[in-house]
């Protein structure tokens, strides 16, 4: 009785054993389509929060997408405006800020110390139902590295990589931000600074902003983000062939479009796909990477 006892416990083990084997072989097609989650994770946390950025890793998520603004005392802010949201964001206070007058608070006319009491988390986000509340504040890019990087060391994580957006327009130069060499080094102070396991990229819409980034830094890969117009007229903008091509997804149609973009050298990694028939279009046209809200669908995509 003692001996099958302990042979059942044996094969129970062994089992056990064997299945964590076969979970962690289904999740390496990921490495193939490397699946960034958008802002963290935008359809289930708060937007570029630290929360959201953790919650995205433990689903999975081979790169965390982020946005970076200035501040008035030229901090490295994580965010996707240049001010204050009204669609997310509440006053320190606890009220909501209007439509009318959110560009009153602009960020780059405010100190750090003032940015990080304005809540961003509490609120919800209407076009995200199933985003959790959670009190949160717009972080530091510096302070989201450090919290990534002990965060996978604790719980002994797989590296990820860093997609930074550099938030960039030209008419609001001087304005809502700085000229695009400050900007550029700026965030480039702080990536220096850092010690990060994973690789990193940076990534913009504004031309200016990634051709002073390859003139002053032409190790660093670089992304070009697009939302019209054909690859070909889009690449005539810069002054080199980035490393990665980000166009909204919509643009991908075919996969004679995909192999005329890989045949310039360049990684193909669409946004925001969050649709599961979008998704599975985008896996199937052969994608590099695909940018999301809902990284766990895509990974289940992927695993299928």
């Amino acid at each position: 009785m003692i001996y099958l006892k302990c042979l059942a416990v044996f094969i129970l083990v062994v089992g056990c054993k064997q299945q964590v084997k076969l979970s962690k072989e289904k999740i390496e097609p990921t490495k193939h389509i490397q699946v960034q989650g958008h802002r963290g994770e935008r359809g289930h946390s708060p937007e570029n929060t630290i929360n959201g950025f953790k919650n995205a890793i433990s689903k999975g998520v081979d790169v965390i997408e982020l946005d970076v603004v200035i501040s008035k005392d030229r901090k490295v802010v994580v965010s996707h405006e240049p001010f204050m949201s009204s669609l997310y964001v509440l006053t320190p206070q606890g009220e909501s800020i209007s439509k009318a007058k959110e560009k009153q608070f602009n960020l780059y006319q405010m100190t750090y110390d003032s940015i990080k009491t304005f809540e961003v988390g509490l609120k919800g986000n209407v076009k995200f139902p199933q985003q959790k509340r959670i009190k949160a504040y717009k972080p530091l890019l510096a302070e989201v590295i450090d919290s990534v990087e002990t965060f996978i060391i604790k719980h002994k994580l797989p590296a990820v990589g860093y997609n930074i957006e550099i938030k960039s327009v030209p008419h609001q130069y001087g304005k809502y931000q700085p000229q695009p060499s400050e900007m550029v080094d700026l965030v480039m102070q702080v990536l220096n600074s850092k010690t990060i396991a994973g690789h990193w990229n940076i990534q913009s819409f504004d031309p200016e902003i990634l051709n002073e980034m390859h003139r002053k830094h032409p190790e660093v890969t670089l992304a070009f983000l697009v939302s019209k117009g054909g690859f070909k007229d889009n690449l005539k903008l810069l002054n080199f062939t980035p490393n990665i091509y980000s166009p909204n997804y919509k643009l991908i149609k075919t996969k004679a479009m995909v192999d005329s973009i890989k045949a310039k050298n360049m990684k193909l990694i669409p946004w925001t796909v969050n649709d599961s028939i979008a998704i599975t279009e985008q896996i199937t046209l052969g994608v590099d990477g695909i940018i999301t809200d809902y990284p766990e669908k895509v990974i289940w995509q992927i695993q299928k």
